[in-house]
């Protein structure tokens, strides 16, 4: 996993979207409203704060591209995480 180095390993899909929030200083209720409003798409804080937390461990994939553009986010770095989460934890069963 060159992309991403060794400080991403043990990251989550839930952590590594809310360290970019964090970085992006946006609240959970300003990314609901940006997204609503730049993207035509709806969301709820509980529902973000659910996959920052891995409470919710299935991501809509709608919701995780807009997040991506949203928090400029590489989608080949993204896709990279969420392969080597699939291949250290197995499946998400």
């Amino acid at each position: 996993m060159k992309g991403i180095g060794c400080i991403w390993r043990m990251m989550t899909i839930g952590r590594y979207l809310r360290t970019k929030r964090f970085f992006k200083e946006l609240t959970l209720q300003q990314v609901v409203d940006t997204v609503r409003e730049n993207y035509n798409f709806s969301t709820s804080t509980s529902v973000l704060s659910a996959i920052e937390t891995d409470k919710n461990k299935i991501i809509d994939g709608e919701l995780l591209f807009v997040l991506s553009d949203l928090y400029g986010i590489d989608l080949k770095e993204l896709s990279e995480l969420i392969l080597k989460n699939l291949q250290e934890n197995g499946n998400r069963n």
